[in-house]
């Protein structure tokens, strides 16, 4: 665990040393503020709640973005300038090295948009016809923002660990994680599942709406739990991989 401990903690400075982290986490929450002011406005006279329109700008505005600018650096940057194998000549393991450069990430990826929760409360002070804000369905949204962020982050990890570049990395990186945001739409390509719940099931919009109105499904959770869990041992096994080339 200590192990863990310091490279999280390494992996977490370095991302706070990097001006571009600063610059890209100012234009997240300016954008997601502006965003969500507008649609807010969009929907003055609707029972369309706060937090669903606050948590679908998070997510479909800025979750693949985030994910690829933090996660495309985490090993291509290392193999780049050559600090992997005195990294991993340390007494350190593979899978150590695999959490704590994963935790590093979504520990950064979670401070850059946790800010963007109060814009809910700073709508509410300056509206006074806003008089009531649902703690639950923030909450909701919040477990479902962070579980789609460990998702997310361990397939920008993945990337990240099979590319040499930086910039393939972003692509591939983008790429991917846009997979859980079109995953409803090639479901439903097929005949047969139209009707199924599984379409419902899989679709990012839907859990998202029931998160952010305060159901909390666990097949989600289990879903995107899982699926993280798979990645990181997979990267675990990649990485086990170099011994022996």
């Amino acid at each position: 665990m200590r192990n863990i401990f310091l490279i999280w903690r390494r992996e977490l400075a370095a991302s706070f040393l990097s001006p571009v982290a600063y610059v890209f986490m100012v234009m997240f929450l300016a954008m997601s503020g502006f965003v969500f002011l507008q649609m807010t406005e969009g929907f003055v006279g609707t029972f369309t709640q706060l937090p669903v329109l606050l948590f679908k700008v998070i997510v479909y505005f800025w979750m693949p973005i985030l994910t690829t600018v933090i996660t495309m650096r985490l090993f291509a940057e290392e193999k780049r300038s050559g600090t992997l194998e005195p990294l991993m000549t340390g007494p350190v393991t593979e899978a150590q090295v695999v959490l704590g450069k994963y935790l590093g990430a979504l520990s950064f990826l979670i401070i850059a948009t946790a800010p963007a929760i109060s814009y809910i409360y700073i709508l509410k002070y300056f509206s006074p016809g806003i008089t009531y804000v649902d703690l639950g369905a923030i909450i909701g949204g919040c477990l479902f923002v962070f579980v789609l962020a460990a998702f997310c982050t361990s397939i920008g990890l993945v990337v990240s660990l099979v590319t040499k570049n930086q910039i393939i990395a972003a692509i591939c990186c983008f790429s991917m994680v846009l997979l859980p945001f079109v995953a409803e739409f090639f479901v439903t390509l097929y005949p047969y599942t139209r009707d199924l719940e599984m379409s419902h099931f899989i679709s990012l919009y839907e859990n998202l709406v029931d998160f952010t109105r305060g159901s909390i499904d666990t097949r989600p959770l289990i879903m995107y739990g899982s699926g993280s869990i798979l990645l990181l041992f997979l990267s675990v096994k990649i990485m086990e991989l170099r011994k022996w080339k």
